[in-house]
């Protein structure tokens, strides 16, 4: 630190508050109350007890002049006394600040991250040298420069503001990431921590900035987005996978699960979740007939009605669906969506008989897409039925089989805009 630094800590901690001003005046007071109660004292009793012992005139005048020796050897030893123990306090004072200096400066030079005041005029006037390291500036240059110059572009408006709100007392302190431009032209992510420090009339002298370099954490989290960018395009790809290879056998089921997914997906949306679960709610839509794929294309696509063991046999299609992702690691309820969406409130669906809480919201809600999809539909077995046939079965088994909000988010989604996929 140089000594020009040195000069800026004691001038900023030399301005003694207040109350350091009011103790101050009582010690003078205190001494010369002191000395005025002694002298007054003095002159009064001594007077008195002179004309008592001595009489004569000429005895007088000879003990008065022993007296005003006598008066200024102890009125001497008295203030001496009191001078010297101003003079300790003093001194203990200037020692005791004279170690929150040295504290201060070993903790400002050596702290493990960048520190330093900014002037009210945006000049750099103390700086560490983990400042200096994260900006690659030496102490000299840094000083030369102000904080705009040294903060990002994109990052500047949002600095000045903040310190305006500093400034205006409306904030006491405030933390963010910003970018720091260094030396070289590079930028640099940090963690800024400000504040700023008035004086004992409250005017503002300096901000005082504590610099985290985070740069190594925000590449991690950019590396970390962008894998997970890339996991979520893997993983669409491969519901699409899935979804086609569905369509090869049953192209009915493949356009099934895609309005499905649609409408079901848009239920949850007017129900108020958050992207994620809609996300979720989409894929495991797209996905719930997968288990079809064990189910021979025969049964599926035969126009008549089934027989007690085919339809036996398409009853397995939860479960297949189950077990082919029952394995896998998904941030949302996709296996339990493929084993419950023809789960029913009141324990009538199939495959387990699940009743109530039991079943998943996500798939209550599927089950909702599914038989609103499935019912408007041409099947080979049976001609499409009308919307508001199928709105009269939602509404019938509304709060039994069906779970209450989702339909009648479902209901008031098609009354205002009709089915998803016909709307052109």
């Amino acid at each position: 630190m140089t000594q020009s630094e040195q000069n800026d800590i004691r001038s900023s901690q030399a301005r003694a508050p207040a109350t350091d001003v009011t103790h101050q005046r009582r010690e003078v007071l205190r001494i010369v109350g002191l000395y005025v109660v002694f002298a007054v004292l003095w002159i009064v009793l001594s007077d008195r007890l002179l004309l008592m012992l001595f009489p004569g005139a000429a005895a007088i005048d000879h003990w008065e002049t022993i007296k005003g020796f006598g008066f200024v050897v102890v009125t001497g030893a008295l203030l001496y006394k009191l001078i010297k123990q101003r003079i300790t306090l003093l001194l203990a004072a200037q020692r005791a600040r004279l170690r929150s200096e040295r504290q201060f400066q070993e903790t400002f030079e050596q702290a493990a991250v960048g520190m330093g005041h900014v002037g009210i005029d945006d000049h750099w006037l103390l700086v560490n040298d983990k400042l200096c390291d994260i900006l690659g500036y030496g102490a000299d240059e840094l000083r030369q420069l102000t904080l705009r110059e040294v903060t990002h572009p994109d990052d500047l408006a949002a600095c000045e503001r903040n310190c305006r709100l500093l400034r205006a007392g409306a904030i006491d302190t405030y933390t963010t990431d910003e970018r720091y431009l260094r030396k070289d032209g590079t930028s640099i992510w940090i963690e800024l921590t400000m504040s700023l420090h008035r004086d004992a009339a409250g005017t503002p002298r300096y901000f005082i900035t504590v610099v985290q370099d985070i740069d190594a954490r925000k590449t991690a989290e950019s590396l970390a987005l962008q894998s997970g960018n890339a996991l979520d395009t893997a993983l669409l790809q491969l519901v699409n996978t899935l979804s086609a290879a569905v369509g090869k056998r049953d192209p009915y089921t493949a356009v099934h699960q895609a309005r499905t997914a649609q409408l079901a997906a848009a239920i949850a949306a007017r129900m108020g979740f958050d992207q994620h679960t809609i996300d979720g709610v989409h894929i495991g839509a797209q996905l719930h007939d997968l288990g079809n794929i064990y189910v021979p294309a025969e049964i599926l696509n035969r126009p008549g009605p089934l027989n007690a063991s085919e339809y036996a046999l398409v009853k397995t299609h939860p479960a297949m669906g189950y077990d082919i992702v029952k394995g896998t690691q998904l941030p949302w309820p996709i296996q339990e969506m493929l084993l419950q969406h023809h789960e029913r409130l009141d324990g009538s669906g199939y495959p387990n008989g699940l009743t109530g809480d039991d079943i998943c919201i996500e798939a209550r809600i599927v089950a909702i897409a599914e038989v609103t999809e499935a019912m408007t539909a041409h099947r080979p077995h049976r001609a499409a039925r009308s919307v508001d046939e199928a709105l009269e079965e939602l509404r019938q088994g509304r709060g039994t089989r069906y779970d209450t909000a989702a339909v009648d988010a479902c209901i008031k989604l098609i009354e205002e805009h009709g089915l998803p996929w016909a709307v052109h």
